[in-house]
């Protein structure tokens, strides 16, 4: 079972083509491709273990990119689980044509 988020990659293209190929792979296989533009590309995926420190197809992705601009890309984990964490977010591009954000709610609804 474990625990999965939803987790949102804001990267701009030329951040993109700078990953290892294994990490360009893992991204493309894991999520889709929701958005491209000139300037980057918009990845989602719902419900993914998204382990941070243990996952070490994660953990590659997360080293690659700690050494590129940190403004040129944005990772965004929604843990329905935790919802006020923000351990997995990482990068700088919170101008991003997307304006990804992070959107918690809690409602409660009956039938009557």
């Amino acid at each position: 079972m474990g625990v999965r988020s939803d987790v949102a990659i804001a990267v701009k293209k030329e951040t993109f083509a700078a990953l290892s190929v294994r990490s360009q792979l893992m991204v493309r296989e894991n999520f889709e491709e929701v958005e491209k533009d000139d300037e980057g590309i918009l990845f989602h995926c719902n419900d993914i273990k998204w382990y941070t420190g243990s996952d070490s197809d994660i953990i590659r992705l997360y080293g690659e990119l700690y050494e590129l601009d940190d403004d040129s890309y944005l990772i965004i984990q929604a843990c329905h689980d935790y919802p006020e964490t923000t351990d997995g977010d990482i990068g700088g591009w919170h101008d991003n044509p997307w304006e990804v954000f992070r959107n918690v709610c809690v409602s409660i609804d009956w039938c009557v």
